[in-house]
């Protein structure tokens, strides 16, 4: 789910802090897809040591 592979997704439950697809267990850094002509984001979670990216279904308005 790196960067060639596109973004997956991970099912909201409890407390998300291991990567699905490397193991890694330190949380995740927080990347935003605005939406163009909106100031809306999806929330894009990025597995530090690995690099998968995964959709949580969080949107966030920006401003």
């Amino acid at each position: 789910m790196g960067l060639k592979e596109g973004i997956g997704s991970i099912k909201p439950e409890g407390e998300i802090y291991t990567c699905p697809t490397c193991g890694y267990t330190d949380g995740f850094h927080v990347s935003f897809d605005i939406k163009q002509g909106t100031s809306a984001g999806d929330v894009i979670l990025i597995c530090p040591a690995c690099h998968a990216r995964f959709r949580v279904g969080w949107t966030v308005q920006m401003g």
